[in-house]
């Protein structure tokens, strides 16, 4: 499954792929697709990096949660590796892949079968590679330009500096982009009782915010921010709540929240 995804992919067991990047999980056997809460994504992509090393439970706080500037608790992150384990076996991967060492933190052992995969390079079409191939054939040599070979040397010094001044730029928004603010995928929808909603986009909708908050008594301190996602195939909500909206390197002081048998009814 490659043709709407970006970045690599980890492959687990011949029949589990993890897209960090889109935080899915697409299942080889059946085709199932599970969208991962951003934290528990973020916790499975740590620990995948580090497989057969154990992880400390403090490492996967602060990939999940405390790197953009929120707080967790210890039932919420609990939950969120509850979740992870049933989004691998939905995918159609029944052997355990992540183990708990008790009052340490977690591990996906050696054992496990997993592969880190770039798409890129297995699916170059074969006008590209004919291409590469033909850059990489020595020149032919031909007759040598006096005009362009006696331009001044300043000229070339003067590419090279800009040459470097757009490598700096370039660096610098692929740095940004990497540091990507936690929630750039919520869209904000407007003010509803008290609260300033923000829903994620391209999974919830703002019937199925109607639709939980009257189901669940939800209310908002005055001018409070939330943050809402509904997983449309499994029954679980996430509810971030912050004092305001959330900037990159601002504080900010947020509590999440999980409804793990709550789902919207079309």
């Amino acid at each position: 499954m490659t043709s709407n995804c970006r970045g690599y992919y980890y492959l687990i067991g011949d029949s589990v792929e993890f897209w960090p990047e889109e935080n899915l999980l697409y299942s080889r056997v059946n085709g199932e697709k599970i969208t991962l809460f951003i934290a528990a994504s973020r916790c499975l992509q740590l620990l995948l990096s580090q497989q057969g090393e154990l992880v400390p439970q403090r490492n996967l706080f602060e990939a999940g949660w405390q790197k953009n500037g929120l707080e967790v608790s210890n039932n919420t992150f609990y939950q969120n590796i509850l979740m992870l384990r049933k989004g691998l076996k939905l995918a159609g991967y029944e052997q355990a892949v992540i183990k708990t060492v008790p009052r340490q933190g977690l591990t996906i052992p050696s054992i496990v079968p997993v592969a880190r995969i770039i798409p890129d390079m297995s699916t170059a079409s074969a006008e590209e590679i004919s291409i590469t191939a033909e850059e990489n054939q020595p020149s032919t040599p031909s007759k040598v330009d006096k005009k362009a070979s006696s331009r001044p040397r300043h000229v070339w010094a003067i590419l090279l500096s800009l040459s470097f001044g757009i490598g700096i730029v370039l660096l610098a928004a692929w740095n940004s982009s990497e540091n990507k603010n936690f929630f750039s995928n919520f869209n904000f929808v407007g003010n509803i009782e008290q609260c300033s909603v923000y829903l994620d986009n391209g999974q919830t909708s703002l019937q199925s915010y109607m639709q939980f908050i009257a189901q669940n008594n939800f209310t908002c301190k005055k001018q409070e921010v939330v943050y809402f996602t509904a997983n449309p195939l499994v029954p679980r909500a996430s509810v971030i709540r912050c004092e305001w909206p959330f900037a990159s390197g601002t504080k900010n002081l947020c509590i999440s929240e999980y409804y793990l048998e709550w789902q919207h009814n079309e």
